[in-house]
């Protein structure tokens, strides 16, 4: 009996201790692959959702998609870091280059962080995340490493949606394109 006790005390230990994903990677995605323009990553795309084509891409972009309504936009770039502070984040960790990606976006004067980065994994894969607000928009970008590079993947509203229903199903459609990452 006790040390039945033991065992799921142990288990309540180890479960208090991971971090847990704040929104869900249920949203369904569909069978077709995108792959990024910088040939480093493929994963599939959310339905009702399309990717944008190559020849429609901003040369920064490395994947974009558009719900089919147009009323929301997630894209994939690079992040562009010069060699100390890719040292520093490599040593510091994610958080860093969550607070580098947020100091490099042009109208970050306007924008706050709505609470401070959270990393996190998903199969395996190490993430980090944070939320701002500005100009009546709030916006969840998640940065992440592949293959010596550094990522940001931006999930934003497109026109008027400001319920939290739709941005958390939003920021949902974005987890759950991450985790269908393949690194190559």
């Amino acid at each position: 009996m006790k040390q039945h006790v033991g065992v799921i005390l142990l288990a309540f230990v180890i479960a208090s201790c991971t971090s847990s994903l704040q929104y869900s990677i249920d949203y369904p995605l569909t069978k077709e692959l995108f792959h990024s323009r910088d040939g480093v990553f493929n994963g599939r795309i959310p339905q009702g959702w399309f990717c944008s084509s190559e020849d429609s891409l901003s040369p920064a972009l490395r994947a974009w998609f558009i719900k089919e309504d147009y009323s929301a936009s997630i894209n994939i770039q690079e992040l562009h870091l010069d060699r100390l502070a890719a040292r520093r984040v490599e040593k510091e960790g994610l958080k860093l280059l969550a607070q580098l990606s947020l100091a490099s976006r042009q109208d970050s004067a306007t924008k706050t962080f709505t609470d401070s980065p959270k990393e996190f994994k998903i199969r395996g894969k190490e993430f980090c995340s944070y939320e701002v607000k500005g100009n009546g928009n709030r916006t969840r970008v998640v940065v992440f490493p592949a293959k010596g590079k550094f990522y940001e993947c931006v999930a934003m509203a497109l026109k008027g949606t400001s319920l939290s229903q739709e941005i958390a199903r939003l920021f949902s459609t974005q987890q759950s394109l991450l985790s269908s990452l393949t690194i190559h």
